[in-house]
């Protein structure tokens, strides 16, 4: 299925993803701070982590589901705990990798490569399939303006139609709008709604007459249209706004 870009931008991560995220080696401590609790244990050390590495944490590991991530249940499992941790000083990237940090096909990269006498050199590997250090290539692509630091996660305004035509409007956050293959399909949009949006969208999609999409705006872009009714078809956590609908 194409995607059309209403990409999601990582949310908060949460005590238990964060515990799996300093356990895989995938941020470090910048510093720390010691703070006396009295009588709650008295002096501890805290590690104090960058900001920007923790912000850029889903461009820079754009192999993992980070929708996965936080579409987990309360208390389960993270689905970050099946992964391996990173060899201190052998987190390595293949040039598709890199693209897709980048958002750019992997010709662009090799292109970056030749044309850049301060592109990283290769760590590991092989000619035809180079290893480049993760961390070199970070700095890299940021210094370059290939990456920018996710300030914040994206939105868009989703206008449903209802009985009577009456519009109404919802903000989502961190939309992804995935396009069907075949014209027998429905599309599929996912994004984080309040509460309470979440909970009138599902009312005005279960009525007797439906709901239908009249309008998808993204900031930067002109509105989408799609057409056809919409339903909704899951709900990330029990409790919370996360929705998946079929549109058509």
């Amino acid at each position: 299925m194409p995607q059309v870009k209403v990409d999601p931008v990582t949310p908060t991560i949460g005590k238990v993803d964060w515990d799996q995220v300093v356990r895989l080696g995938w941020v470090a401590p910048v510093g720390s701070v010691e703070i006396d609790y009295k009588r709650q244990g008295g002096v501890t050390t805290v590690p104090l982590y960058s900001a920007e590495s923790v912000a850029l944490l889903p461009v820079v590991r754009p192999l993992v589901d980070w929708r996965a991530v936080h579409a987990a249940p309360a208390g389960a499992r993270s689905p970050l705990a099946a992964l391996a941790p990173v060899v201190p000083g052998r987190d390595r990237v293949l040039l598709a990798e890199v693209a897709r940090m980048a958002r750019v096909g992997w010709a662009a990269v090799a292109c970056w490569r030749r044309r850049h006498a301060d592109f990283p050199a290769p760590a590991a590997g092989a000619d035809v399939h180079p290893q480049f250090d993760r961390p070199a290539i970070v700095a890299w692509l940021l210094a370059h303006d290939k990456i920018g630091v996710p300030i914040g996660m994206s939105s868009a305004s989703l206008v449903v139609v209802g009985a009577g035509r009456r519009p109404s409007w919802f903000r989502l956050d961190g939309p992804r709008l995935v396009l069907a293959d075949d014209a027998e399909e429905a599309d599929q949009l996912s994004a984080w709604f309040t509460d309470a949006d979440a909970d009138e969208l599902a009312a005005l999609t279960a009525g007797e007459f439906g709901a239908s999409v009249g309008r998808l705006t993204a900031p930067g872009t002109v509105p989408l249209a799609v057409l056809g009714r919409v339903r909704v078809i899951e709900r990330f956590r029990s409790g919370a706004g996360g929705l998946r609908v079929a549109c058509g």
